[in-house]
């Protein structure tokens, strides 16, 4: 299976992106989420990606960070629910949204996803609830490691390590990555 892949962008559409790996032009199906936090057009891009392979065709699905991956295969692992309607809620829902809906039984959200029913949105509710809580977890525990290196690198930087744990709780959940924290942090404590 292909993990990852690295290239240029080289076209982007609000449902699937063209990546240039060295003269292969991978066509990989993305979120509407993923769409809108694209770098531009020919830009250096490194995206996780999942590959499903059946008689017709191969598909590959594309994910900027591992946690919509991972909540991509929880929605495919549901049953009815294919990658295309997975990828369908993960453009309708923010993740943090998807998973507060899951957790709180918000079937109206989840139902306002193109091709999801409220028989639909009772299922993945149902065989969801209680993995969406390991994948909270998950999420957490990756969060917590990367965000005490970043609260290590201010304090080495001269910054308390109380400002910089706050400064880091009032993040934007978007900011994924160890730069991106760092950088929206050093923001957030230069204004004090």
């Amino acid at each position: 299976m292909i993990a990852k892949l690295r290239g240029k962008l080289h076209e982007k559409k609000p449902n699937s992106i063209i990546l240039d790996v060295n003269g292969i032009f991978f066509e990989i199906s993305i979120s509407l989420n993923c769409f809108t936090a694209l770098p531009d057009l020919n830009s250096e891009l490194i995206i996780s990606t999942y590959t499903i392979v059946r008689e017709d065709g191969i598909s590959i699905y594309g994910f900027l960070n591992d946690d919509e991956k991972r909540l991509f295969l929880l929605l495919n692992s549901v049953s009815k629910v294919g990658p295309k309607l997975a990828v369908s809620i993960l453009s309708t829902c923010e993740i943090v949204k998807l998973k507060s809906a899951i957790k709180n039984r918000d079937i109206n959200l989840i139902a306002t996803a193109p091709g999801v029913g409220k028989k639909t949105a009772e299922r993945i509710i149902l065989e969801l609830r209680d993995k969406i809580e390991e994948f909270e977890v998950a999420m957490d525990e990756n969060a917590g490691g990367l965000d005490d290196d970043i609260i290590s690198a201010l304090v080495n930087l001269g910054y308390k390590k109380v400002d910089a744990s706050s400064a880091l709780k009032r993040l934007d959940e978007r900011y994924k990555t160890f730069e991106e924290r760092l950088r929206e942090a050093l923001k957030l404590l230069n204004k004090l």
